[in-house]
């Protein structure tokens, strides 16, 4: 009996192995950035981050998925070294292209399509070109998450996507592509004054010029804009540009440029300036993916 029962025990540890799967992917950067703001202040730093995620996977017999991830993130902070931290888990069941979730959850708007175009350089220089200016549910990176659920279904150039979290707010959004045209729009139930109430985003691409353009609107009124543009300038060569106006900042305006060049190998060079509502950014470095 203690032979049937090892001989179980081993031939359902191996076929648990077999049936599911762990990979990893993740990248790593390191350069230097420097920032002055409106008042004259300045910094100077290096930058460099190392970012992993561990994603587990299974199978079952009647086509159900399921998932799980984890990020382990190490970032730059100044003189103390860096910081170092593994995030809540995200958890989710798909079939047929629809996806449940819960967990730290990645959320509506914020995975809305055309949300992150005309990001620049190596460290995104202040993000300014995010037209909700992150007043969204957002995954988190490093420590605990939003802790909601999301549903997200696609079928055919279709896409939806419901957010929510317990006590609080309820995302959703729509995209839709026709040929080189996306259209997105989404909006939230949340009574935060410096939330999205409501987001829109058009893209297309022209002669080889990527264009979208994205507008927003917070619960207190205030409403923001960004128009991106991206092009090749050479078989390895990406620029992207961006101009954003946000009502919600003392200085309205904001404006980017960015370089990236394509070394072969999942590696390249990046870089990039900036003008982030009265302060100026720049950055270069390398990133390389894995």
């Amino acid at each position: 009996m203690k032979k049937v029962l090892l001989a179980t025990s081993a031939l359902v540890a191996f076929a648990g192995a077999a049936s599911a799967e762990l990979s990893l992917n993740g990248y790593a950067r390191f350069g230097a950035q420097y920032s002055k703001t409106a008042a004259g202040v300045t910094t100077s730093t290096i930058d460099q981050r190392f970012n992993v995620d561990i994603n587990g996977s299974a199978a079952s017999d009647n086509g159900l998925s399921f998932g799980a991830k984890v990020r382990i993130r190490s970032d730059e902070a100044g003189d103390n070294g860096v910081n170092a931290a593994m995030n809540d888990p995200r958890f989710s069941i798909s079939a047929s292209g629809m996806e449940l979730a819960v967990g730290n959850i990645y959320g509506a708007i914020d995975s809305m399509a055309g949300l992150y175009a005309g990001t620049v350089g190596l460290t995104g220089l202040g993000f300014s070109n995010v037209a909700s200016n992150f007043g969204s549910q957002t995954y988190a990176s490093s420590g605990a998450g939003v802790n909601g659920a999301e549903l997200m279904y696609s079928v055919g150039d279709l896409s939806l996507h419901v957010s929510t979290v317990k006590n609080k707010d309820t995302e959703y959004a729509v995209s839709y592509k026709m040929g080189d045209i996306t259209v997105a729009v989404g909006g939230s139930d949340t009574k935060t004054a410096t939330n999205v109430e409501w987001i829109a985003s058009v893209g297309t691409k022209v002669g080889g010029i990527g264009l979208n353009i994205v507008a927003a609107q917070t619960v207190a009124g205030k409403n923001s804009m960004t128009a991106a543009a991206s092009f090749a300038a050479g078989a390895a060569t990406t620029v992207n540009v961006y101009a954003a106006s946000d009502e919600g900042q003392t200085d309205k305006n904001a404006f980017g440029l960015g370089v990236v060049h394509n070394l072969g190998g999942g590696a390249s060079i990046r870089g990039g300036v900036a003008n982030t509502h009265g302060t100026n950014r720049a950055d270069l470095g390398v990133q390389f993916n894995f």
